[in-house]
């Protein structure tokens, strides 16, 4: 049993697969539909003027605007990241893909975009998700090299470090960091393994755990510094990957805490946090591990629920008042060290 735990958050991919990776509070938004193609689309009735660009910061504004109103398919170049400019009167709304065209890490997303209460936006192509990174293709790490991804964040234990070691560009040097982020104690891990092996076991009864290792894992929380360390070490230049197997779990709540310091709502935190159910629910349907359990309970292993990143940042909330007191007392994050993160990953 104990390898159906470790193991059923390896995802495979599926080449092609639509990415799907809009969030509900987004207005206009690129997706991936293949090696060649983008669509863009929008939830507006009124037409957007398009520009592009190879960077956020390198728009063609001299080029001759397409016209969106509903959708819009745009051709690029296999590996090539395209960015957009969306402009209508007085607003203009740079973006770009949310979950990049990956072969083999189809949880693969860029935080950039997300709107912050004080008016700024996440920045993209700086701050990097994802999930098991010992299967990258070759034009994946096409990819990572393209976006100047220099530094990786892992939070996997040793075992699924042994089971699956990173993959990275051979062109360059990778700054590894690891800092292993318990899901739970071991007490509740003994919980799960008996839980799993009770024929009996209701999904209900599997997301019930799954929300009480989200209520543990702040307990953990001081596991999380070396990732803050590493993006505050970071240069402009330089963009920061963090991962643990499936990138839904412990990515989840990592980006929760960095996108709480930069200042984005809790609503669209939530929002960022679920889009992970679009790129994992299909493993349970895959075979593998997944099909020794019950279908519904597969379903759960292989997701995500809104209420698991609640329950951890209403623990968080509980003990120390918000996601900012806490970090500032368990990891040091000031409010030099905030304005530090925001200068560099807001614009």
């Amino acid at each position: 049993m104990r390898k159906i735990i470790i193991l059923f958050l390896i995802i495979s991919s599926q080449i092609g697969q639509a990415q799907d990776a809009n969030l509900p509070s987004e207005i206009v938004w690129a997706e991936r539909i293949s090696n060649t193609q983008y669509i863009l689309k929008t939830v507006r009735k009124t037409k957007w003027k398009i520009y592009e660009g190879q960077t956020p910061m390198q728009i063609n504004w001299s080029s001759k605007p397409t016209k969106l109103k509903d959708s819009l398919i745009i051709t690029a170049t296999p590996l090539q990241r395209k960015y957009f400019a969306a402009v209508h009167k007085k607003d203009t709304l740079i973006f770009s893909e949310r979950r990049l065209f990956m072969e083999q890490a189809p949880n693969f997303r860029d935080l950039g975009g997300l709107k912050a209460s004080d008016g700024k936006t996440v920045a993209w192509g700086k701050i990097f998700r994802c999930g098991d990174m010992g299967k990258l293709s070759d034009n994946d790490l096409q990819m990572i090299s393209q976006q100047n991804i220099r530094y990786v964040v892992d939070f996997r234990n040793e075992q699924e470090v042994a089971q699956s070691p990173d993959k990275y560009p051979s062109n360059y040097e990778m700054n590894r960091v690891w800092s292993s982020i318990s899901a739970g104690n071991d007490e509740g891990m003994k919980q799960f393994y008996v839980l799993m092996g009770n024929p009996n076991t209701t999904a209900t009864d599997v997301e019930n755990v799954f929300a009480g290792f989200y209520q543990q894992m702040p307990n953990n929380i001081k596991n999380f510094a070396p990732f803050f360390n590493t993006l505050l070490e970071a240069t402009d230049e330089q963009a920061v990957l963090f991962h643990c197997t499936a990138g839904k779990d412990r990515t989840g709540l990592g980006a929760a805490l960095i996108l709480s310091v930069l200042g984005v709502p809790e609503a669209t935190i939530i929002e960022e946090y679920y889009l992970s159910n679009r790129y994992t629910q299909y493993l349970a349907k895959s075979g593998g591990m997944l099909s020794q359990v019950k279908p519904e309970i597969a379903s759960v292993l292989a997701g995500v629920e809104r209420k698991y990143i609640i329950a951890s940042l209403n623990t968080i909330k509980a003990n120390y008042g918000s996601v900012i007191n806490m970090l500032e007392q368990e990891l040091g994050i000031d409010q030099a060290k905030r304005q530090m993160l925001i200068d560099k990953y807001t614009f």
